[in-house]
């Protein structure tokens, strides 16, 4: 397959600015408040990243077709447009993380959302990042340490907890 940076990168707006539009339908489809309780409530945090995802989309059409007109001029930009980007090592890393993230979304009910994040991040870092189990495991259990202080701790988001309370 022969896809192009130029049509990745407009493949790749498009479908940022469809996924933050969804994002922001479903949160008004669920009718989840901002706000709730003086708080911040549970369509506080999809809503944030609905709004920024379509930007940054938007932001990128806007320099993909800044390239384009300069590629018309320029034979470096238009060189780098020309080149191709699906690479099996990058397709292997997206495979990795559509499989981690459907485990969290699927597991999180049950084990909690934050073991099910350091499970992944131990997964990750020992089959993509290649390092090793010692070393994935303390970077696991700080990030998820990390997170807990952020979300449960500081902002009291309601997350999905497991056995373990967490």
């Amino acid at each position: 397959m022969k896809l192009k940076a130029k049509t990745g990168d407009l493949i790749l707006a498009a479908v940022s600015v469809i996924v933050g539009i969804v994002i922001l339908v479903l949160v008004k489809v669920q009718d989840l408040p901002m706000i709730k309780r003086s708080m911040m409530g549970p369509g506080f945090f999809p809503t944030i990243c609905g709004i920024a995802i379509i930007f940054f989309g938007a932001l990128l059409f806007v320099e993909t077709f800044a390239a384009s007109k300069k590629a018309k001029t320029d034979e470096t930009v238009k060189a780098e447009q020309e080149t191709k980007i699906l690479n099996p090592r990058e397709l292997k890393n997206l495979l990795c993380f559509l499989l981690l993230g459907v485990f969290v979304l699927m597991v999180s009910k049950y084990l909690g959302m934050l073991i099910c994040l350091c499970l992944s991040v131990i997964v990750y870092l020992i089959f993509q990042g290649k390092e090793k189990w010692w070393k994935a495991i303390i970077v696991g259990i700080a990030m998820t340490g990390i997170l807990y202080l952020i979300f449960v701790v500081f902002l009291k988001v309601p997350i999905p907890k497991g056995p373990l309370g967490f």
